[in-house]
Formats: C-alpha cells, sequence, structure tokens
C-alpha cells in the first residue's frame, strides 16, 4: 500500500527548499515523490518549479504539462504550464494553455498574473486590442498599477491611438508626477504624431517637476534630431551632442548610460560625417569605464560650444533671477540688504557671516572599475553598424568588410542582411577578383530567402541593389515588377539613376 504520508513529506520539504532557494534540494525531493506517486499532480509542480528557478525551461514544461494530465479540470495547472511557455517563448502554445487557465478559473493569486501575462503574450504576437483588454482585466483586480500602465501606453503608442496614450501617461504622472516615466511616454507620443511643439512643453514640464535623469537627457538629444529632420539645421547636432555631454556630467550615470551616450554621440559625428570623431567615440563606448573616469568629451573644441537649448540648466537659474525681479523690482542682492531697516544700533548683525575659504571638497562621480560591463545586442549590432558606416567614409573598405562580416552574425535579421550585402559591395569597392562570385552568393541568399518568405521586402530590396551594383539592370526590373507601386517606383528611379551613370 502507498505510503502517501511520506509524499506529503517530500512535497513539504521540496516547497520548504524551494522557498529557500535551495533549488537542487527541491527539485531531488519532487522526482522522489513522483516516483512514490507518478499521478500527483503537486509533485510535477513542484519539479516544474525548481526548473524553471533553475532556467530549465524545457524540463520545467514537460512536468508543468505532466501536472495538468493528473488534473485536467485545474485551471492553476494551465497557468503553470502557460507561464513556463511563455518564458521559454513558445507563445502560441502559452497563448492556448492561459486562455484554458481563464476559462476554468484560478487561485486569486494567478488571477492577475494571469491576465498581465495574457497581455503581454498578446501583445508579443501582435494581438495589440486582446493586449489592451486583458491588461484592463489586471487593472480592475489588483486597481491602478504602474507596470500595466506603462504596457497599455506602449500597446497605445504602437496602435497610434495617441489620445488615449497620453490620457494613460496623465494617469502616471498622477501617481508619480516626480518621476520622469509619464513624461516620457507623453513626449514619445507627441513627437510620434508630429506635435514637435507639445513635445517640448513636456520636456520643458519635465525639467520643472522631475530630478534630471539620462533618459531626460536623451530625449532631449532625440528631440534636436527630429527638428533637424523638419529644418536640416545641422546645429541640431551640435546642440544634441552638448546634451550629452552635459547629461554625462549632471547626472551619475551607470556603465550602461554611459555607453548609451557614447554610441549616441558616435551616430552624430557619423551623421556630420566625422569620421574621427566617430571612431573616437565607438573606442570610448568599448572601454566606458576608463573614458568616463579620464574624463572623455563628447564636445570636440573645434565644434561651437552646445547647449541644452530650452532645456539648460542655466534657463532654470534665469528663471529664479527673475522670481527675485518680481518679487524686489530692480533691486539687486546689495541694494535688497541696504533696503533692510538696521537695528536700534545701525546693525544687520542677523545676516549670517560668510567666511571666505575653500570650498568643500566636491566629490567628483566615478564609474567603478569593477562594475560588470554589459553590452546587448542591439548596443553590439549599433556599433558595428557604426564602425562599417565610418570606414566606409575613410574608404577603408577592409575595416568596412571586418565589421560588416561581425554584423552577420546579429541576432537582428536587417543587421544581418546589411551585413552580407556590405561585405560584397567593399569586396567591389577593392577590385578584389572574388568579389564576383562574393555577389552571387548574396544574390542567391537573398534569392531563398524570398522563397522562404514572398513578404520579405528587405531581401527583395538588397537583391535588386545586388543586382544594380553588378550592372544587371533587367534582372533588377523583373523583380521590381513583383512589387507594390510605392515601394518600385523608388527602386525603379534608383535603377534608371544608375544606368545613365547618375545623370
Amino acid at each position: 500500500m502507498l505510503d502517501t504520508s511520506n509524499v506529503s513529506n517530500l512535497l513539504g520539504s521540496s516547497r520548504l527548499a524551494f522557498l529557500n532557494q535551495e533549488n537542487e534540494t527541491a527539485l531531488n525531493l519532487a522526482k522522489q515523490a513522483i516516483k512514490l506517486e507518478p499521478n500527483n499532480p503537486d509533485a510535477y509542480k513542484c519539479a516544474g518549479n525548481a526548473y524553471m528557478s533553475l532556467e530549465r525551461y524545457d524540463e520545467a514544461v514537460k512536468n508543468y504539462s505532466q501536472a495538468v494530465k493528473c488534473d485536467s479540470n485545474n485551471g492553476n495547472r494551465y497557468y503553470d504550464l502557460g507561464f513556463a511557455l511563455a518564458t521559454a517563448e513558445k507563445l502560441a502554445d502559452a497563448l492556448k494553455n492561459l486562455a484554458k487557465a481563464d476559462e476554468l478559473g484560478c487561485i486569486p493569486e494567478n488571477l492577475v498574473q494571469l491576465y498581465n501575462l495574457l497581455g503581454i503574450v498578446c501583445f508579443d504576437i501582435g494581438r495589440y486590442d486582446d493586449s489592451l483588454v486583458n491588461l484592463s482585466k489586471a487593472e480592475q483586480l489588483i486597481g491602478v498599477d504602474m507596470d500595466i500602465l506603462q504596457r497599455k501606453a506602449i500597446v497605445y503608442g504602437i496602435k497610434d491611438d495617441i489620445r488615449n496614450g497620453l490620457l494613460t501617461a496623465n494617469q502616471i504622472k498622477l501617481i508619480a508626477p516626480s518621476e520622469y516615466i509619464g513624461y516620457k511616454i507623453a513626449f514619445k507620443l507627441l513627437v510620434q504624431s508630429k506635435r514637435l511643439d507639445a513635445a517640448q512643453k513636456e520636456l520643458e514640464k519635465a525639467q520643472k517637476y522631475t530630478a534630471p535623469t539620462m533618459d531626460f537627457y536623451f530625449d532631449c538629444m532625440a528631440f534636436e534630431l527630429e527638428k533637424y529632420q523638419t529644418d536640416k539645421n545641422k546645429e541640431h547636432f551640435s546642440a544634441a551632442l552638448g546634451i550629452i555631454e552635459k547629461a554625462l556630467k549632471t547626472v551619475k550615470p551607470t556603465v550602461n548610460g554611459v555607453i548609451e551616450s557614447y554610441i549616441n554621440a558616435a551616430e552624430i559625428y557619423l551623421q556630420l560625417e566625422n569620421s574621427a570623431r566617430t571612431i573616437d567615440c565607438l573606442n570610448a563606448a568599448q572601454n566606458p569605464v576608463g573614458a568616463y573616469n579620464n574624463g572623455f568629451d563628447i564636445v570636440e573644441d573645434s565644434l561651437e560650444p552646445a547647449t541644452l537649448t530650452e532645456y539648460d540648466i542655466e534657463d532654470m537659474i534665469e528663471a529664479d533671477k527673475q522670481k527675485i525681479a518680481d518679487q524686489f523690482g530692480d533691486y539687486g542682492f546689495e541694494e535688497i540688504v541696504e533696503s533692510i531697516e538696521p537695528d536700534e544700533e545701525g546693525n544687520r548683525d542677523y545676516l549670517t557671516e560668510i567666511e571666505d575659504g575653500p570650498q568643500d571638497n566636491i566629490s567628483v562621480h566615478k564609474l567603478d572599475e569593477s562594475d560588470k560591463i554589459e553590452y546587448s545586442p542591439d548596443n553590439i549590432d549599433q556599433i558595428n553598424r557604426l564602425y562599417v558606416g565610418t570606414y566606409t567614409i575613410k574608404k577603408d573598405f577592409e575595416k568596412v568588410i571586418e565589421y560588416a562580416r561581425k554584423l552577420q552574425a546579429s541576432e537582428n535579421l536587417h543587421n544581418t542582411y546589411i551585413g552580407k550585402y556590405t561585405e560584397a559591395n567593399a569586396m567591389k569597392e577593392l577590385g578584389s577578383p572574388d568579389s564576383a562570385a562574393k555577389y552571387e552568393e548574396v544574390i542567391k541568399f537573398f534569392r531563398n530567402t524570398m522563397i522562404k518568405d514572398p513578404t520579405d521586402i528587405m531581401a527583395v530590396t538588397f537583391r535588386i541593389q545586388c543586382y544594380i551594383d553588378i550592372g544587371s539592370y533587367d534582372e533588377a526590373e523583373q523583380i521590381c515588377s513583383l512589387l507594390t507601386k510605392e515601394i518600385k517606383e523608388p527602386l525603379l528611379e534608383k535603377i534608371k539613376e544608375a544606368k545613365t551613370g547618375g545623370d
């Protein structure tokens, strides 16, 4: 006869070990319980929990699946399985199991997270209306929640529902008026809708009510670049560089903030076609602690000193001076002192005497050299793309090839395409005898990609550009004939220009 008390003891010990983060112990105890009672859903749940903490998601999925088989009318089992599948990025299966959990019902502790998770999964697969419905259900259960509001704002932005996005941003501001996140969301939505005057006012509000953050300065920088798109005035680039410099001197940045700053500066210098400074900034981005602690300057001496324009600290000081002027008229500080009535002995001793002397030592923020430096895949891609761009300007095509090959290893498909095409083009520019074979190889790659996914316009565009480069204009025009008018016309214009040598 089965000793169920022993199974219960094992599961109790497994849960305790799990709570104490002794995951291997919790797993071993759960496995012992499964051997004793192979149809016990709680034993599989304990094993699944341990596997999740050990980040062994496939094993977690298997054990939660077994729990579902043993207890198929329990929505909590489907919730556990859906959560594990979502973590393993098996989103379609995750959605199916989470929907089943919603149908059967869950305990209150799981229900909020269920709707939250459904909202996230629906967002990830592009079902934005369903995402909003589920996030709203989670909100109804727990009340106003900052994370949910932020997710909803992102969805509204993707749907181009600016009004509801701004309403959500205002809700965030009501909860946390001194944090930048609400202003940041509103700013991005206003820029998205090309309401630049309103976007500028949003930054001014943020400056007034929140402490400076790297995100604030990055948005100020982005605003200058957005204005450049409107008027093509390159002074906006200098202003943007000045903003980055100001951010690094005003905020105590993290290592990642410094990396982002140097990469952003490199992007701007590349647009200015200043390859030397682009490389300087990229080198700094790859040695952020040393560069920052040694005072690497983003704004070079030859540039006009760039300021934060509407957002500069000096403006705030001037505003304070104006407040004093409004209160005391045209009097300066000395005149204000003289205007105060003296005491009976003619003294004004109630003013604190300030001795001349050295200022207190102001500690300069330094990055900790032991800080772990981590580059996101996007950071790595940006750095490699910028090296490709700047070495192209310098016509150093050996270096272009080096970084183009690095781009080909990107997780991002577009960057992989850029890397493949750029390597072939650089070989052509070098006059390499292997360039024709390389173009043939790259064209074949894009052709196969088009066969797998006929909707991949990026692959189509790069294939056409390859044909233009090697002078196969008939093939380029033939592929263009398969495209819609909006996509086809600029490509045909490019083919025509190439045929006539740019005349």
